[in-house]
């Protein structure tokens, strides 16, 4: 099978490492090929070649380059872009299908991580997809015995766990920069699946897709790897660097639903504007209420 992958840097050499492994040829567009792999630089033509494409470009340029992709009416693509576009809040699918004749789309999340993928460490993720057509094919091109791929229909539910924990992981990495401990870091983690699920059940997803690859399989990733993305840029905010990206993806995030009390305390960090003991002491003078309350 031709698989497509438009994207740069380190997330798009991990996919083109596992297209490969599982057995198909890559074809790359959007940014450098990595070494032994076929780069196209025509885009249109690109998206005609493939029988799936798989998009993990930048938030802020994927909009433009889905234009440029221009799939057409045959086309199956799956967004690998983590969160949601800044400004308007869209969902990565939503703007496939605004931007092009492209109707069967669907989302990759989940612990896909460069540096273990680099180190050939098994690894999972869910794609999801109300096309069971684009599913199986994502399936095709990713899954083997480096790594396994999970189906689902929640395409709502699986775009907006993937956003969620990239604040989560920062959450995570503020946490351990404040010297805060693994009790705090358990707090996030439980505290965080609860407003994964109330995300999810609001933007019209299903709730229990946050317990899955998509929510908590990606956050054990963030606690554990000191050099998971989102840990890292938490360890700057925990040291008072503002991070512009991340504040928009928190508005993002509060624009769908505002009870999001973790995404709250990371979006005053990373607009720079807020102290990050007020932050903390906020999050834990917040009134008690039922653990499973939604």
């Amino acid at each position: 099978m031709n698989v497509g992958i438009v994207g740069t840097g380190e997330s798009l050499e991990a996919l083109a490492r596992l297209a490969r492994a599982a057995g198909n040829t890559v074809l790359v567009g959007g940014g450098r090929a990595p070494e032994g792999f076929v780069e196209r630089m025509d885009l249109a033509r690109l998206a005609s070649d493939v029988d799936l494409l798989l998009l993990a470009m930048p938030p802020e340029r994927f909009r433009p380059l889905v234009r440029e992709l221009n799939p057409g009416p045959a086309a199956r693509a799956v967004v690998a872009t983590r969160g949601l576009e800044p400004g308007t809040g869209r969902r990565f699918s939503e703007i496939v299908v605004e931007e092009s004749a492209c109707l069967r789309v669907g989302a990759l999340a989940g612990p896909i991580l460069p540096g273990e993928v680099r180190r050939n460490s098994p690894c999972a993720a869910v794609v999801a997809s109300p096309f069971v057509e684009v599913t199986r094919l994502a399936s095709q091109a990713l899954h083997s015995p480096a790594c396994r791929i999970y189906s689902s229909e929640d395409l709502p539910g699986v775009e907006l766990a993937g956003a969620l924990v990239e604040v989560l992981a920062m959450a995570l990495g503020i946490a351990r920069g404040l010297g805060l401990g693994v009790g705090a870091q358990a707090l996030i983690v439980s505290r965080g699946v609860a407003e994964g699920a109330r995300l999810a059940r609001l933007g019209g997803g299903d709730p229990r897709t946050f317990s899955g690859l998509a929510g908590v399989g990606e956050l054990v990733a963030g606690a554990a790897l000191p050099d998971h993305p989102g840990y890292v840029r938490g360890l700057a905010l925990a040291r008072g660097e503002a991070d512009p990206a991340a504040a928009a993806l928190c508005d993002a995030l509060l624009g769908r639903v505002r009870q999001l009390p973790i995404t709250q305390a990371v979006g005053a960090l990373a607009t720079g504007k807020a102290r990050a003991a007020e932050v903390i002491t906020g999050l834990m003078t917040r009134d008690n209420r039922e653990e499973f309350d939604a």
